[in-house]
């Protein structure tokens, strides 16, 4: 037979040796003639009793637990006789009162020469009355046997609605459980019921008297901030409850307690993060309660708006998430304006786990909402240092060229040759403020600068698509091509790279420095040396921390320390005046454009450095223009030559070091 627990309730018998004097049992009397053939035999004697032991033995009429074991010990004695205890003759029965067949057998095992004992589970047997009867039969055949009457009974029953196993509270608990105790009610013992949580007993249990509770209905309150230390995390409900009989019911439930929010990690924008354009707001909030989806928000404040709430959906894995246009933030409108700008606006996550706890997570990120600034043709500055008469100057220099000679970066309106060098400063912009030290900038895309070259001076190269006034894209109407040009409407498009910072600028005195406010004339007695072989600026400038200032034609190398030049004739740009502008995206997408600059291309020039065009030549072209989208998107907008202000450089830069403020 298999108990409850599914071991085996008939235990191996330990035998007892022939011939052994221990106990109340004589020697085994010898037979036979020891060894000659001798034919003697022996005859059983002797009367088999039974008797219980308790303990381990329960009283007769005791009541029992179902689902629990049974011990039992017995006495076997063989009285008035030579017989022993047979080997596996001592065997247990249960047998329902009323019922001729036993419902349960077992075996017991010696202890010592007459004491046996042995282990019944009960969980097989239904509810009610039973007869446990201890069997033993002696060498000679003889059986003696003994009896006592058993109750089973399961205790009462227990149901426990609050808690909920697994699941999590946050303040407190209702305890809400029924304990029937049946026919035989419940014990006198106090208290009864009884429940505890983190070891002591819940609050105020009592019965619920409620109209609409259940019968036998007990609840309590559990505040967690009650204990000391308060109770967190997994805890355990225990419910006891007995019956008149002695039987205990025992019902444990575990569940949590949760007192905090979500967890919020994995913000984007990130802390400080510089942002522009469309942007996607996201975070990876989880709470071992379950995120109350509805409660992920992110809030924005703004100078026009009070806020931004902006309701975060789940997208799978814990990450919730909302694309937000920055542009409808308070828009820094690019200088000459001087609006107020947004620069850190701070950034609120907030979310909710299911039993009401928040987080709330904040911090500030930047915008950059302004393009970035693009010059072919800046105005000269000068390099500041600390040294002998404390801060020096430079001499003021044209951060692209010296210009001197034939081939150097131009100026508008110049004559070229066939080949010159081809140049821009160019530094992005970000938004600004009165009282701020860094300006935060998202810094040049390095794939999207490009300088653009176009022949067909008809038509403008830089336009004016939204109709502010402002220069802001190259003319949608033409075609970029990286190949030579073959029709009037495409136009020459060539990458830049920036140039890495270098150099020094010149330190020897400047007379013209003297009485200067700003700093005092250089105290170097030589001039700097060169960056390359070519007479070239001495210094390649920076901005922001070591950002390139100067972007140029690619290869830039050892050789060609400040980039290569460009070939009209390679390039199938023809002689004749030619349009050359900037287009550059910084890395969130704020697009700027250059004023154009106006060359006259003469592929022989002889004039030297940035020479009259020739008579004849007309004047230099416009190059800028407007232009105006169609609502029908079959059909091309209208580019027409006309004024749009580009930004650029102006006054005089003082850099410190070589790295330049911006414009």
């Amino acid at each position: 037979m298999n108990d409850r627990r599914g071991l085996s309730a008939i235990a191996l018998l330990t035998l007892v040796a022939c011939g052994s004097s221990q106990g109340k049992n004589p020697y085994l009397p010898t037979t036979g003639t020891g060894g000659t053939g001798g034919s003697g035999t022996t005859t059983p004697s002797g009367t088999v009793v039974v008797a219980f032991l308790s303990p381990p033995t329960p009283s007769d009429g005791s009541t029992l637990a179902s689902n629990s074991d049974l011990p039992i010990g017995v006495t076997v004695d063989i009285v008035g006789g030579s017989d022993f205890v047979a080997a596996g003759s001592v065997k247990a029965t249960i047998t329902e009162t009323g019922a001729t067949a036993p419902a349960v057998t077992g075996q017991l095992v010696a202890a010592s020469a007459d004491i046996f004992n042995g282990t019944i589970g009960l969980g097989s047997l239904k509810l009610g009355s039973y007869t446990l009867t201890v069997a033993a039969t002696s060498s000679g055949g003889a059986v003696g046997q003994a009896s006592i009457g058993i109750v089973i009974d399961n205790g009462p029953a227990v149901s426990v609605s609050s808690p909920i196993a697994g699941k999590a509270y946050n303040g407190s608990l209702t305890v809400e459980f029924t304990a029937d105790f049946g026919a035989s009610g419940p014990s006198t013992a106090s208290p009864n019921p009884s429940a505890t949580v983190g070891g002591l007993p819940v609050q105020d249990l009592m019965v619920d008297s409620s109209p609409n509770a259940a019968p036998n209905s007990y609840r309590g309150t559990v505040t967690f901030d009650a204990y000391s230390p308060p109770l967190t995390g997994v805890q355990l409900l225990d419910v006891k409850a007995t019956n008149a009989n002695g039987v205990l019911t025992d019902v444990r439930v575990l569940f949590g307690i949760d007192n905090t929010g979500p967890t919020i990690t994995l913000t984007t924008p990130t802390t400080g993060q510089v942002v522009g354009g469309v942007i996607n707001i996201s975070a990876t909030i989880t709470d071992d309660s379950g995120v109350f989806d509805s409660s992920v928000i992110a809030i924005i404040g703004d100078q026009n708006n009070a806020v931004f709430n902006l309701p975060l959906a789940p997208e799978g894995a814990g990450v919730y998430g909302v694309l937000f246009d920055t542009a409808n933030l308070t828009r820094c409108v690019a200088p000459p304006a001087t609006s107020l700008c947004l620069v850190f606006p701070t950034i609120s996550f907030r979310a909710s786990d299911t039993l009401g706890n928040q987080t709330v997570l904040g911090y500030d990120f930047s915008v950059d909402n302004v393009a970035p600034v693009a010059d072919l043709d800046p105005p000269p500055i000068r390099d500041v240092r600390v040294g002998t008469n404390g801060y020096e100057c430079s001499f003021a220099f044209d951060p692209l060229s010296v210009n001197r000679d034939v081939g150097d970066m131009p100026n508008d309106g110049c004559l070229v040759p066939q080949v010159f060098d081809l140049r821009a400063r160019i530094e992005d912009d970000g938004n600004r403020a009165s009282g701020l030290k860094v300006v935060p900038i998202a810094g040049i895309d390095p794939n999207n600068t490009s300088v653009y070259v176009l022949h067909d001076i008809g038509q403008p190269l830089v336009v004016d698509s939204d109709g502010d006034g402002n220069c802001d894209e190259i003319n949608p109407l033409l075609v970029p091509t990286t190949d030579p040009p073959t029709m009037a409407n495409q136009v020459l498009k060539i990458r830049l790279a920036g140039v890495p910072p270098a150099g020094t600028a010149d330190f020897e005195p400047d007379k013209s420095l003297v009485g200067n406010s700003t700093c005092a004339q250089g105290s170097d007695a030589t001039p700097p040396p060169l960056l390359c072989n070519f007479e070239q600026p001495t210094i390649a400038i920076s901005y922001a921390g070591d950002e390139p200032a100067v972007w140029s034609v690619e290869p830039i190398d050892s050789f060609r320390c400040l980039g290569n030049q460009f070939d009209a004739l390679a390039n199938n740009i023809p002689e004749g005046w030619a349009c050359i502008a900037i287009q550059t995206v910084d890395q969130v997408g704020n697009k700027g454009v250059s004023v154009p600059m106006r060359v006259y291309i003469q592929y022989d020039d002889a004039g030297g450095f940035c020479g009259l065009p020739p008579a004849g030549a007309g004047p230099p072209p416009t190059c800028t223009g407007t232009f105006t989208a169609s609502s029908d998107p079959t059909v091309s907008g209208v580019a027409a030559v006309g004024a749009c202000n580009a930004r650029k450089f102006t006054g005089t830069d003082y850099c410190y070091l070589g790295d330049c403020p911006g414009p």
